[in-house]
Parts: C-alpha cells; sequence; structure tokens
C-alpha cells in the first residue's frame, strides 16, 4: 500500500508545470479552437455554395441541351425549308431563331463555367494555403 503523506504529485516527486507555460497552453488551445471554428465555419458556407452550385450546373446544363435541341431543329427545318423553297423569307426567320437560341447557349454556358469554377473551394483552399505557409515561416 502506499503512504498516505504523498497528497500532491510534487511530494510524489512529479514536478509541476510552471503557471506560465499552463497559461500559454491555455491561450494557444483557444487558438486552435477559434482556428478550426473558422475553418469549419468555411467550410460549412462553401460546402452550402457548392450545393447551391451544383444545383445551377444541372439547370443550365438542362437548358443547354434543350437550346442546342432547338438549334438542330431549327438547323434541319431550314434545310428542308430552303430546300423546298427558294424564297429566303422563312429561311431568313428560322436563321434568325437559330442565332437567338445561339445566343442563350452560349449565356448558359458561360454560366455554367462560372458555376463550376466554385466547385474547386476557392476560399478554404487559399486559407489552407496561407495557414501552411505561415507555418513553414515558423519553423524556418
Amino acid at each position: 500500500m502506499p503512504s498516505d503523506s504523498i497528497t500532491t504529485p510534487a511530494d510524489a516527486g512529479v514536478s509541476s508545470v510552471p503557471p506560465e507555460v499552463t497559461a500559454e497552453l491555455v491561450v494557444w488551445w483557444q487558438q486552435v479552437r477559434a482556428l478550426a471554428c473558422d475553418q469549419l465555419q468555411l467550410l460549412t458556407l462553401e460546402g452550402q455554395r457548392v450545393a447551391n452550385s451544383m444545383v445551377a450546373l444541372l439547370v443550365f446544363g438542362l437548358i443547354a441541351g434543350l437550346l442546342a435541341l432547338t438549334v438542330w431543329f431549327g438547323a434541319l427545318a431550314q434545310i428542308i425549308i430552303l430546300a423546298q423553297h427558294s424564297l429566303l423569307s422563312a429561311g431568313q426567320a428560322l436563321g434568325l431563331a437559330m442565332v437567338v437560341n445561339l445566343s442563350g447557349l452560349w449565356f448558359v454556358l458561360r454560366r455554367c463555367r462560372y458555376y463550376s469554377s466554385l466547385l474547386r473551394f476557392p476560399a478554404t483552399m487559399q486559407s489552407l494555403r496561407l495557414a501552411g505557409s505561415e507555418q513553414t515561416r515558423e519553423v524556418g
């Protein structure tokens, strides 16, 4: 049985930690918690943005597919009309409709490119790069 005269770790021969080290550890731990909370919050916000971007990409992809299909049907209709008639008025009208559809397709594809760039978590990646470069500076 151990003796009852030992009541503290210092009495048992274990050195106690100086209070300034304990205070530094507490401050360090609070900084780690705050940094982890900030990173988690940033990741959550970007996750929401990714979800919205995925929905927008799906919608714009469907619209792009429909516009491409109407351009195809318009091209076929224009070829048929021009083959049947030598007058250009109906063909010009369908050509104008195709130009409008192509313009819409161009706009939708540009929006798809914009939203697909948001799927890379740019702010999180930049934050992690900055944190990594700060750590290498502290070590070096």
